[in-house]
């Protein structure tokens, strides 16, 4: 990936700061002890794991030969014998792995080594110019031949090494000034590059005001400048060949971005597991047991991974507890698959019901995983990977079902005792309320002779067979609550054989008559 940087000023200002920090820090993939007992690795621990030195990074180192180059440092050496002096050691100590272009640049461009492996790449400081003689300095005709070189690379990293002590001076070159559209083409062409893997920029400055960020920063996003000076340049060389280093640290750890813990059951009859097994467990009632295995398989292909597992009852049924799994975290190797030897305990108990009956019995157990890893504090700090992330384990599951009696709850039948004892007691009260307390006398007059009989009102019903004259009828006599009235019914035997009876009913207020069927009938109080 290409990112940029800020102005050449700002940047030399710093220079030396971020080149202690990126040392102290970033530096390095070769500069930790392995010995350290601490419970973090140190990015050195973590580059051997990952092999780093058999994953391959491209570098094309362009050296400035213009004939200010020629300048003498504190040593008495010239800049460009030391340039030649500090590459050779640069280019000894890199991985076999390891690809290497050299690029000598002034008024022209010369590809000294094409890109090949570093061991053929040794001697090639010896093919560089033996002066720097040039009148004119264009690095970015040396930055053009240096995306030639990287357009058939295909290692996951790859670094372009621009030592100079000038600013741009190409007068009769396309690159004549930063800012033109061959420059904007040049970042276009540098950006391509590293849409699928990571070119970084190294600017080695050997003097000062060689504008070298704003040489970079015009093709690469984020070029990193090293402290200027010659005197410095092994350490700049080493730092850059560390950064690089953990660059491939860094590109392969992106493999395992994302990767987590896969959780599967099975009930020991199949291999192969899945993430949510269903289990029949009959129609026996009391407590139970059901033994599965757990397989938890580390989806990363490089970083270890730290698994905390825990279970509980999933579904909203009875409680479901588990015995077997792990009572602390694991580490799991990449790709490490371990099984476990699970118990599950419960009650399969008879359910409430209003009836007897079977009822369905269903609850679950639900198994998931904390996942972290040892290498993270270091791949996001030392190593400088922020975005490092791990995946949350999708959580395995045992349904359990089956049948349970269904029978009445305890409370169900004192309830009904209640409910039928307490209608009956509010129908007797109903009753009472609408059915008043009779009294007084009932007098039926037969209505054509006079003739009259008493009878005495009492309870809440009157019934009775009444004779009186020609007079032959039953009445039914009740009380209406509250309102100061009888109800009143009856039925008159008829006169005549075969003629129908009369039915009649109404009402005689208390203390006054009415007529009902053709028959009398009043009230009179006992008063």
């Amino acid at each position: 990936m290409i990112t940029s940087v800020p102005s050449a000023p700002r940047v030399r200002a710093s220079a030396t700061a971020l080149f202690l920090a990126a040392a102290l820090l970033l530096g390095a993939c070769g500069s930790a002890s392995a010995d350290d007992a601490s419970a973090v690795p140190s990015p050195d621990d973590i580059c051997r794991s990952l092999h780093v030195d058999d994953v391959p990074a491209s570098y094309v180192v362009l050296v400035d030969t213009s004939s200010s180059m020629q300048d003498r440092g504190p040593d008495g050496a010239t800049q460009y014998d030391t340039v030649k002096k500090r590459l050779r050691t640069f280019l000894a100590g890199l991985a076999p792995s390891d690809q290497v272009a050299l690029v000598s640049f002034g008024r022209s461009v010369g590809v000294v080594h094409p890109l090949g492996p570093a061991a053929g790449a040794r001697n090639a400081v010896d093919d560089l110019p033996a002066r720097a003689t040039e009148t004119a300095s264009d690095p970015g005709s040396a930055l053009e031949t240096a995306a030639d070189q990287l357009r058939d690379s295909r290692t996951p990293v790859a670094a372009v090494l621009l030592l100079t002590d000038g600013a741009v001076n190409a007068p009769d070159s396309d690159y004549a000034e930063l800012g033109s559209p061959s420059w904007r083409r040049l970042g276009a062409r540098y950006r391509a590059l590293g849409a699928d893997r990571t070119v970084v920029g190294y600017g080695l400055p050997l003097a000062d005001d060689t504008h070298v960020s704003d040489i970079l920063g015009a093709v690469v996003a984020t070029p990193r400048i090293l402290p200027v000076g010659a005197a410095a340049l092994g350490t700049q060389l080493n730092s850059a060949k560390d950064r690089v280093r953990t660059d491939k640290a860094v590109s392969t750890l992106r493999d395992d971005a994302g990767a987590g813990v896969r959780l599967a059951v099975t009930d020991g009859t199949s291999g192969t597991g899945t993430d949510a097994l269903d289990l029949g467990t009959g129609d026996r009632e009391g407590a139970r047991r059901q033994t599965v295995r757990l397989t938890v398989t580390s989806t990363a292909r490089h970083v270890p991974l730290r698994v905390r597992l825990r279970a509980g009852t999933d579904g909203g049924g009875p409680a479901v507890t588990s015995v077997g799994l792990p009572d602390r975290a694991v580490t799991l190797a990449p790709g490490e698959r371990r099984s476990y030897r699970l118990t599950l305990l419960w009650h399969q108990d008879p359910r409430a019901a209003l009836a007897p009956a079977t009822e369905d019995f269903e609850t679950g157990l639900a198994v998931s995983a904390e996942v972290t890893s040892p290498w993270t504090p270091t791949v996001r700090g030392a190593l400088g990977y922020p975005g490092f992330r791990l995946a949350a384990a999708a959580p395995a599951r045992v349904r359990l079902h089956g049948q349970v009696p269904g029978t009445p709850p305890g409370w169900l039948y004192p309830a009904l005792t209640v409910l039928v004892l307490g209608g009956i007691l509010a129908g007797a009260l109903v009753y009472r309320r609408r059915n008043p307390l009779l009294s007084g006398t009932l007098v039926v007059t037969d209505l054509r002779s006079g003739d009259r009989v008493h009878h005495a009102l009492g309870g809440r019903l009157f019934t009775k067979d009444v004779e009186v004259a020609q007079v032959r009828a039953r009445v039914k006599v009740r009380g209406r609550a509250g309102r100061g009235v009888l109800a009143v019914e009856c039925v008159r035997e008829p006169l005549r054989a075969n003629a129908p009876r009369l039915a009649d009913s109404g009402e005689c207020e208390l203390g006054k008559s009415t007529v009902l069927c053709g028959i009398g009938f009043s009230h009179t109080s006992d008063r």
